[in-house]
């Protein structure tokens, strides 16, 4: 399932464009160039305005026609290889196409199709030749200029694409599949700028699709300009309530939650849900809502109903596993995450989430396979090198934790979890004075970590220094009431400092608190969870 957050859709599955030229694609410049007899070509011109007006099977027999005559066979030959592409059948258009261009290797714009043709086959490297073949020909042709750069920037490389584009961004500013590809391209690179600046140009846009707008309103959000996000998606949002559909509403629905706009985001995926309540996918979304409104078992009876519909959807079983998780309901958490993670194996964040499960389940070293499988593929990763030294430190691997925890720390410094579990570390090899160095240097920059307090508390009072101690348990107390630890550290302090009244109220909330606690286990998930 396609989530709006990410931005963009896939242009090459997108309406069929059309630049300059008027007539199909492979047609244009091979035309131009053979200007054969009126008559030879009345065929090739039938032809192409009966495919113009989606009447592909008279198209075809017009095409055969033109087969006939040595002069349009070229001709002939690439209008059925852009029929059988439009048609998905990718091997026969490949054919025919160079079949044509074997006839006419002039045809710049069959070897555009061609392009084309690869791509949806899977063939990009054979599509780049014909890409390139193309404006060797023709450096003006804008449509193999327009497919080479977006399928560059389909491949990640933003920057080919960009100096692909750049002799065409004034056409490209006038489509909105053009648009898309610049701003998919600098939402890419960060050019946040530039970006803006082609807000105005979609806005003169005429006729934009519901889809495409979103697509856009994507790429700005994801880049911070919520504001210009906003203003387009509310256009879009009236013409989805004009004409409501399950896909626009849902799309419209992610949009939104993208954007931060709980209320329209769950207004829209209800309406999606009230059109087609067999959508698993709008349940998915209406979950994510929820979640995000901190309503978590709402979230749960959500996911229940998409994985009711899709018991094999790998994005649906890791959503429920991890709300699952998040409610410590680990016995329905890890068939559901086990079973996301075997259907999408090299998912890192399946992976790590089914990880954490394994903590939460006692299963260490399950855990410690599943965090170091990660570390190989991300090695200067600092929450996979956080979590592996977690795992470490929790099967009492204390040298394997701290080698984990300082890497982590080494490349990202100002992590509050590694120093914490670091600490930890130092505290059960009883150096004192490194772990309190690094709780209060830590502290220092995140002062509300109540566990980090605890664990200065506990130090401090083994050493004899009551009353600093009290004052760290305290806040400690104050951040997390829910914590039988602190209330008990604290009782211990207190009883030392001959405050024994007071000691006992600690020591009778830790006890409450603890029946109340939910399983060490899942304390053990909670900290693996990266804050």
């Amino acid at each position: 399932m396609q989530s709006f957050a990410r931005g963009g859709r896939d242009l090459w599955h997108g309406s069929r464009r059309q630049f300059p030229c008027s007539l199909p694609l492979p047609l244009c410049l091979g035309l131009l160039l053979l200007q054969p007899s009126f008559g030879q070509v009345n065929h090739i011109e039938a032809a192409a305005r009966l495919l113009s007006e989606g009447r592909t099977s008279q198209s075809e027999s017009e095409a055969r026609l033109a087969l006939k005559t040595p002069a349009t066979r070229a001709l002939a030959l690439s209008l059925l290889g852009t029929i059988r592409l439009q048609q998905g059948k990718y091997p026969e258009s490949i054919d025919y196409l160079n079949r044509a261009l074997a006839m006419n290797p002039n045809l710049v714009g069959a070897r555009t199709t061609l392009g084309e043709a690869y791509v949806l086959h899977g063939n990009p490297d054979a599509a780049t030749t014909a890409f390139r073949e193309a404006l060797k020909r023709d450096p003006t042709n804008v449509n193999a200029r327009f497919d080479w750069a977006r399928l560059e920037s389909s491949r990640r490389n933003f920057a080919k694409s960009l100096e692909l584009a750049g002799p065409i961004l004034s056409p490209l500013g006038e489509t909105e599949e053009g648009l898309l590809l610049l701003a998919a391209d600098y939402a890419a690179l960060g050019k946040k700028d530039e970006l803006s600046l082609l807000t105005a140009k979609w806005e003169r846009l005429s006729g934009a699709s519901d889809n495409a707008s979103m697509d856009f309103a994507g790429l700005l959000a994801n880049q911070g300009l919520t504001a210009q996000a906003a203003e387009i998606l509310q256009k879009t949002d009236g013409m989805v309530a004009a004409h409501p559909s399950t896909p626009s509403a849902l799309r419209l629905a992610q949009a939104y939650l993208a954007l931060g706009n709980l209320e329209r985001a769950q207004s829209n995926a209800l309406l999606a849900l009230s059109i087609n309540s067999g959508c698993a996918a709008c349940y998915l979304t209406a979950a994510q809502i929820a979640e995000r409104q901190g309503l978590s078992e709402k979230a749960l009876s959500y996911l229940v109903q998409a994985k009711k519909l899709e018991p094999d959807n790998p994005e649906v079983l890791f959503e429920f596993g991890r709300v699952c998780l998040l409610r410590n309901l680990l016995e329905d958490a890890m068939p559901a995450l086990e079973k996301a993670v075997e259907l999408q194996p090299d998912h890192d964040q399946y992976v790590y989430v089914l990880a954490s499960a394994n903590v939460g389940k006692g299963n260490l070293p399950k855990a410690a396979a599943l965090i170091g499988g990660l570390v190989k593929k991300h090695p200067r990763d600092p929450i996979l090198n956080y979590a592996m030294g977690a795992v470490y430190y929790l099967q009492s691997n204390y040298s394997e934790a701290e080698n984990s925890l300082k890497q982590s720390l080494a490349i990202q410094p100002d992590q509050i979890a590694a120093s914490y579990y670091l600490a930890l570390t130092y505290d059960a090899l009883r150096e004192d004075d490194k772990a309190l160095g690094l709780l209060r240097d830590a502290l220092s920059k995140h002062p509300d970590h109540a566990p980090s307090l605890l664990e200065l508390g506990t130090i401090l009072s083994r050493q004899g220094q009551y009353a600093e101690a009290e004052q760290d348990l305290k806040r400690a107390v104050s951040l997390d009431p829910g914590s039988p630890g602190a209330h008990y550290r604290l009782g211990v302090v207190l009883g030392k400092l001959g405050r024994t009244a007071e000691a006992e109220q600690e020591f009778a909330q830790s006890r409450r608190v603890h029946e109340e606690k939910e399983s060490q286990s899942h304390l053990h998930m909670r900290l693996l969870l990266p804050e």
